[in-house]
């Protein structure tokens, strides 16, 4: 059935409790209004307080493709001289790209989980929305914060919401874009009946058009506010606008598909009841492309603030996705479908002046649950002991190319569950959904079959050695597990978010 949401059908004025809410968190709770941030005049920093540890920034990018990603080759539709991710070429330039980064999961909740854990999906539990991660893990904020970091956080996306476990170790976390209102407004998300506040939080998630902006703005804002940039700190910022549906702003639109005079409006993505052609398809990739480079120019305009501040060369920088979206690949469309590469396949990118030297690419399979411990690692701040997460340092000054990434995916109403494994070029995914006598074991050699058209299915043997080294590792995987916590939800939240393209159990 099609999104009964369009962009056309938005309410002009939000309700009340989320205006008063946005205001609050432009003002309010930071103690200075945004435009205080990008005053041109700001004060530069002079040290750090004495204290030499460097500041950490985090950055995710909702729905991002690598393939998408010009540092990645990509060549825009129309384009084809506009780079999608010019300033992420200048970091990687300066620092280490991953050639082979897999998400955790083809989704935003498990994928995030992972990311500021150090887990994987199942180690760590929240596989699904009815969980949320248990109080005695720490995310990679409450490491730093214990070792005396300053801890911001700024998410863009409903599911990055506190009701799942996010938020904990961080000094201060919070919407950073208008449509999620405020913490306590957004409540809600995980709250019992079916509100307008809800409809239009869950509506504008897919709609609400140039969030990026208002994720710098906002961080800016925490970073010069009594003067944090001057501290050590660790900022974790989530960037939504690649997320569909795709509302670039009019120039990046016109960047991309110059001369457009078609009548698509970017919402049609997951309207799954209406066809489209190849040509409406390319123009959907190509709005997509303009809203992977307005985010891109809008971390270039934070750094660019950092330059000013005078701690740009102090900052060690990871950015990442969680997952990318399907254009019709294998007839999908969205995400949190399948495992393959148009999902799990996400750039990576560190960038440490004087940790990391400048233009190195690193070719070994990683995952997004490698980065927090990465950036313990740079930092220097203690590693954990406890989770399976492990610094990538080795791989680019040793070139140790034995690392194995584990993917998840688990859909109950679907009866799906899927869980992937990769080395090198060669991928596995098992179906542990399966019948007993089915073929529930596929094999996927990336480097001869790159867009995983012919996939080689398997019984559950030890005949093959890839197989047999496959099975192994995960059920590893899945010795691994946390306890985890319910998160309450009412059936009509579940109805409304599967409107909006999020079915789950």
């Amino acid at each position: 059935m099609a999104n009964p949401f369009t962009r056309r059908a938005l309410p002009h004025r939000l309700p009340p409790l989320l205006v008063a809410a946005a205001a609050f968190i432009a003002m309010g709770l930071l103690g200075l209004s945004c435009s205080d941030a990008n005053g041109p005049h700001a004060e530069q920093a002079s040290g750090r307080s004495g204290n030499h540890q460097r500041p950490v920034i985090l950055i995710s990018i909702d729905s991002l493709r690598a393939d998408f990603s010009s540092v990645y080759g990509h060549k825009s539709i129309f384009a084809a001289d506009v780079p999608t991710m010019p300033f992420l070429q200048e970091l990687a330039d300066g620092g280490v790209l991953f050639e082979n980064a897999s998400a955790a999961s083809p989704w935003t909740l498990p994928s995030h989980m992972t990311l500021l854990t150090g887990m994987n999906a199942v180690e760590h539990g929240v596989r699904s929305r009815k969980f949320a991660l248990a109080k005695n893990i720490e995310l990679v904020s409450g490491r730093f914060k214990n070792a005396g970091y300053k801890t911001g956080g700024f998410f863009s996306a409903p599911f990055l919401h506190p009701a799942w476990g996010f938020g904990a170790g961080f000094d201060v976390y919070m919407p950073s874009a208008d449509y999620l209102g405020s913490i306590a407004a957004g409540t809600a998300l995980s709250a019992a009946g079916k509100s307008e506040e809800v409809e239009i939080i869950h509506h504008q998630s897919h709609t609400d058009a140039e969030t990026g902006a208002q994720v710098v703005d906002r961080a800016l804002g925490w970073l010069e506010h009594d003067k944090n940039y001057q501290e050590p700190f660790f900022l974790f910022l989530h960037f939504w606008d690649p997320h569909y549906d795709y509302f670039p702003p009019k120039e990046y639109a016109e960047m991309f598909h110059p001369g457009y005079h078609g009548d698509l409006i970017g919402d049609e993505l997951m309207q799954l009841d209406r066809e489209l052609s190849s040509a409406e398809m390319d123009h959907l990739k190509a709005l997509y492309e303009a809203e992977i480079r307005y985010t891109d120019d809008q971390i270039r305009r934070l750094f660019a603030r950092l330059e000013e501040l005078g701690i740009a060369d102090d900052v060690i920088v990871a950015i990442v996705s969680d997952h990318g979206d399907e254009f019709g690949e294998h007839g999908n469309r969205g995400h949190h479908l399948t495992l393959l590469q148009e999902v799990m396949h996400v750039p990576m990118v560190l960038h440490a002046p004087g940790l990391i030297a400048g233009g190195q690419r690193v070719t070994a399979s990683v995952s997004i649950r490698d980065v927090a411990p990465t950036l313990i690692d740079l930092a220097g701040v203690p590693a954990w002991t406890d989770r399976s997460g492990e610094s990538l340092r080795s791989l680019w000054e040793t070139r140790d190319e034995s690392r194995e990434v584990s993917m998840d995916l688990l859909r109950p109403t679907r009866k799906m569950e899927l869980l992937g494994y990769r080395k090198g070029m060669m991928k596995g995914i098992l179906d542990r959904k399966a019948e007993p006598t089915a073929l529930s074991f596929t094999i996927l050699d990336l480097a001869a079959d790159p867009g995983e058209l012919h996939p080689s299915a398997h019984r559950i043997t030890e005949d093959l050695p890839f197989a047999k080294a496959a099975l192994e590792f995960l059920s590893a995987v899945m010795e691994s597990r946390h306890q985890v916590q319910k998160v309450k939800e009412a059936a009509e939240i579940t109805d409304l978010l599967s409107q909006v393209g999020y079915t789950e159990d």
